[in-house]
């Protein structure tokens, strides 16, 4: 058998990682549970998900300021505001 020679002789290959491979640490693991047990992980897992939603709901919803309705009053005054006099004058 012949042994190849590299082309650059001043270049390090470090020898190929042969071997077990080993997973990461966060590699998913699958676990089983029993029928009870998975029943409440289930339910576990569902009341977070209605928690979360739920919460994220009254953040997504925004009242009006009172600035707002404050500046349309003012506004609908100084339109009617006229009239109401004509009227006051009668």
């Amino acid at each position: 058998m012949t042994v190849s020679v590299s082309v650059n002789q001043n270049m390090k290959n470090p020898p190929p990682n042969v071997g077990v491979i080993t997973p990461p640490d966060n590699y998913y693991k699958p676990v089983l549970y029993s029928g009870e047990q998975a029943g409440r992980e289930f339910k576990k897992l569902d009341k977070d998900i209605y928690v979360s939603i739920k919460n994220s709901e009254s953040i997504t919803k925004k009242k009006t300021p009172k600035s707002v309705f404050v500046v349309l009053g003012l506004g609908a005054l100084a339109i009617l505001f006229p009239r109401l006099k004509k009227l006051i004058k009668k």
